[in-house]
């Protein structure tokens, strides 16, 4: 057995599905890797979480009495499963189904007939960023642990200012980016960052999921701070910031966070346009140099054999050289 055949058959999945063909489907192809378990209800599934947690749950959307939103509704409100992550497997997989699912707190979507290889990356995605989310719990455990509540606002502003100086610092969107998930981390955080000029993702846990990706992009225009449980999402004009796993047991915590990340965003949106802005004069005095190079090369000639021997020559040179700018400007 390899290194991560070790690792993942210590994990345990619970696949819940009320037909018995797709419960026995899954369990062949995650069997060599997990442990797995079985719920043909949503309240079968409920009540093994009552007596063991598994790592991830593989749920299905349609089923009878209780269906899988409402499920997995029940799994992230309670605080002893809500870090669980979900992963819909259902054949209701258009756009607003699987945004339906991200609002019910699942992590992920795979639509029937799944591909094995495809449901295998994605449970591996979930399971890090789950692995991820873990760890970044405990040190924000222990960074509470270490000051005291009074001086958490005072920490948080010192930081956040900390944050805006090294912005003026970066002259490109990958640094900014970067910075954001730096800065993130002290507090806790684990967030995806999406820069809309470049669409660029960046992510504490490296890989972004499609649906991650599907909800940011579709929620883009659909307002400035929304919320999805443990999770919110800040959109402004060049960037948008999801925050997976937003404090929303600890209501002063939240509300003062959410502010602070949000002040975060707007700060980063502006020097987006700060750093677009001085690419594009970049840009600008490269197309120019070509025309200032020929200009003063013309003023060279005109220099040594005079204008009344060159001047049609200049003036077809000059009609060039604005040409071959003005076809710069248009790309």
């Amino acid at each position: 057995m390899s290194h991560l055949q070790q690792v993942t058959a210590t994990q345990h999945i619970l696949v819940v599905d009320d037909q018995q063909s797709n419960l026995d489907s899954l369990q062949l192809i995650l069997k060599f890797n997990y442990q797995v378990s079985l719920a043909s209800t949503g309240q079968a599934c409920l009540d093994q979480l009552a007596v063991a947690t598994p790592d991830l749950i593989l749920l299905d959307v349609d089923m009878p009495m209780m269906d899988g939103l409402t499920v997995c509704r029940i799994i992230k409100a309670n605080p002893a499963t809500s870090d669980i992550p979900v992963i819909f497997v259902s054949a209701l997989s258009r756009l607003s189904e699987r945004l339906a699912g991200y609002r019910a707190g699942a992590d992920d979507y795979v639509a029937k007939p799944y591909d094995a290889e495809e449901l295998i990356l994605k449970i591996r995605i979930a399971l890090n960023n789950r692995h991820d989310l873990e760890n970044a719990k405990q040190r924000s455990v222990l960074v509470r642990e270490e000051m005291e509540e009074s001086l958490a606002l005072s920490t948080e502003l010192a930081e956040i200012a900390e944050f805006i100086g090294r912005t003026l610092e970066c002259d490109d969107i990958r640094s900014l980016g970067e910075q954001m998930l730096v800065t993130l981390e002290r507090f806790g955080l684990r967030v995806i960052v999406r820069m809309i000029p470049s669409g660029h993702y960046f992510s504490h846990a490296g890989e972004v999921g499609v649906l991650d990706q599907e909800m940011m992009e579709s929620m883009y225009e659909k307002g400035r701070i929304i919320d999805f449980g443990h999770r919110t999402l800040i959109n402004t004009e060049s960037v948008s910031l999801l925050v997976r796993n937003m404090p929303i047991h600890d209501e002063d915590r939240y509300h003062r966070w959410k502010e602070n990340i949000n002040l975060m965003v707007e700060v980063v949106n502006q020097r987006i346009s700060d750093v677009q802005r001085l690419l594009d004069k970049q840009g600008e005095r490269e197309r120019l140099q070509p025309l200032i190079i020929g200009l003063h090369q013309l003023i060279e000639t005109v220099q040594e054999s005079g204008y009344e021997v060159v001047k049609e020559e200049a003036a077809v040179t000059v009609s060039r050289l604005l040409m071959a700018w003005e076809s710069k400007q248009a790309i």
